[in-house]
């Protein structure tokens, strides 16, 4: 526990640590503790994006040819919590539907290049709604109990 309690008090961490570091607790109630102390818009947005069937995205399924920022973390030109405000072009029923879609897969591929590659591999995985089972014990279900405004439906049964 005094490990958790070390993260959680550390500067700010990328998304996809988060996820990484929530995956390795053991228990339910300390990745949902977890997930609620390094709470941000950039998070809820990813878990949003990847779990929520109703959000569709208007970029083509797989992975993008982009090249990877091989810079070690911490000196990537970005990250997602500057980034995740372009969300809104990717989305289907959005203002990017009036975006050319190469102009908008452009702009996908600009906002990869631009944060750490566990960042933009995470970013695909929301964008396939492959987020279940890339981080372990990371559910939808949990993630409803942690954040229940994401998903009210899920918590009215």
């Amino acid at each position: 526990m005094t490990v958790l309690r070390n993260f959680i008090h550390m500067a700010k961490k990328l998304i996809s640590e988060v996820f990484e570091y929530a995956a390795k607790l053991k228990t339910k109630e300390e990745k949902k503790k977890f997930l609620l102390a390094n709470s941000s818009l950039p998070l809820r947005d990813i878990i949003k994006g990847g779990f929520d069937e109703s959000i569709k995205f208007n970029i083509p399924d797989g992975t993008p040819p982009y090249t990877k920022d091989d810079a070690p973390i911490g000196h990537q030109p970005s990250t997602l919590y500057n980034q995740t405000r372009k969300f809104k072009y990717f989305v289907k029923g959005g203002i990017g539907d009036r975006i050319l879609p190469a102009r908008r897969e452009k702009m996908f591929i600009d906002l990869l290049e631009s944060i750490h590659s566990n960042e933009a591999d995470l970013v695909i995985a929301m964008k396939d709604k492959k987020l279940k089972g890339k981080y372990s014990g990371i559910t939808k279900k949990l993630c409803a109990e942690t954040f229940p405004s994401l998903f009210p439906e899920e918590n009215k049964q």
